[in-house]
């Protein structure tokens, strides 16, 4: 389109909003699970996540959309809403494998949830791309997953359900990577700035 300079900036999270939070047993029943997504109905997703109820895993959804799969599988809980704010933070300190999924329409390789469930210190389970390899180190700081390959997500899950103090050692150090490499919403700015003033 004639830009003579792009500069390709990542997804950021905000250092007041994600983070760790100290809840009650009573908190964590209300919003967590041992498996959850937050965010709007998209099939490829939803087939995903019907794979792992079918495989005797319970997840729960939140977000816009899902209202006709309310009821589709006994393993499945569609909550029928979304949230936001301090819920939504909440929801992902209180669950113990946060799945992140690209919206296929956009063609995405990272998404905001990419940095909001680490900055969290929460366990994230994502789609395998380039840029998420980039972001962090698989296996240490977040897990991935073959978007194409069902058992694997699903073997993942079992796994870090079973395996507690790896898989909070893996949330962990995810938080730490989000802090030490700059992925906040100040961060960017300050690199943003920086790229403008030098320019």
């Amino acid at each position: 389109l004639g830009a003579k300079k792009v500069i390709f900036v990542d997804k950021a999270f905000c250092k007041y909003t994600h983070r760790l939070l100290p809840l009650s047993e009573e908190e964590r029943k209300k919003w967590g699970a041992d498996v959850g997504f937050v965010g709007t109905f998209e099939e490829d997703r939803a087939e995903k996540m019907l794979f792992l109820a079918k495989n005797g895993i319970k997840v729960r959804i939140w977000g816009n959309g899902w209202k006709r799969w309310i009821g589709k599988h006994p393993n499945l809980l569609v909550e029928g809403r979304p949230v936001y704010g301090l819920d939504y933070i909440k929801v992902l300190n209180a669950t113990k494998i946060n799945l992140c999924f690209l919206r296929k329409a956009n063609r995405d390789l990272q998404t905001d949830r990419t940095m909001e469930i680490p900055a969290c210190g929460a366990f994230m389970l994502a789609e395998r791309t380039e840029e998420h390899l980039r972001l962090f180190e698989e296996g240490k700081e977040a897990e991935f997953f073959d978007v194409d390959n069902p058992k694997e997500l699903l073997e993942k899950v079992k796994y870090y359900l079973a395996h507690e103090e790896e898989r909070k050692k893996i949330a962990k150090a995810g938080r730490e990577r989000c802090l030490k490499s700059g992925y906040s919403h100040h961060d960017r700015l300050r690199y943003m700035m920086g790229v403008l003033l030098c320019s």
